[in-house]
């Protein structure tokens, strides 16, 4: 009997500490948000909201990819096709506010697909230390690694990313 309380015990244990582990590790993804769904009284709200054509707008752009002549979701502005960046998922914001965006966030703001994989504090591949804004430099794939160890692998002839092998 004694052992069998031994095995029950040692049992329970393994399975905290599996589940401790297992709620200990980071997740980098974020849950899709369905859009709300609309009543009537929604609609009549919207007749008199002078912001219900840009969350028409903003509503329309999210299932398509942006053009040209489309507001910037981050400072309402219009976009030109010269000042636009597009990120992974299709979507565009102008040039001042994609630089600054990609250092703050890791999902597009009008579909939150995750399109920026690394952001300051995170590790660079090559070195393992922890990168600076400062000293970053973001890859064709997002993945970001510190100046000098980007000079030094593309000198080294690399030719993909070292943690996607997308081709640089």
């Amino acid at each position: 009997m004694v052992y069998l309380n031994l095995l029950v015990g040692l049992g329970v244990v393994l399975v905290a500490a599996a589940t401790a582990i297992y709620f200990s590790q980071p997740t980098y993804q974020t849950p899709h948000r369905q859009p709300r769904s609309r009543n009537r009284r929604d609609e009549d709200e919207e007749e008199f909201d002078n912001g219900a054509s840009l969350h028409r707008q903003f509503r329309d752009q999210r299932t398509r990819r942006s053009l040209p002549g489309d507001k910037c979701a981050i400072c309402l502005s219009e976009m030109r096709h010269g000042e636009m960046r597009f990120m992974k998922c299709g979507h565009a914001l102008d040039g001042g506010c994609f630089e600054e965006y990609r250092y703050v966030r890791r999902n597009c703001p009008l579909c939150y697909r995750t399109v920026n994989l690394s952001l300051p504090g995170d590790s660079c591949a090559i070195c393992l230390d922890s990168l600076e804004r400062t000293n970053m430099v973001h890859l064709r794939c997002q993945h970001a690694l510190h100046f000098e160890c980007h000079q030094q692998f593309i000198a080294s002839g690399a030719k993909c990313c070292p943690l996607c092998r997308e081709q640089l």
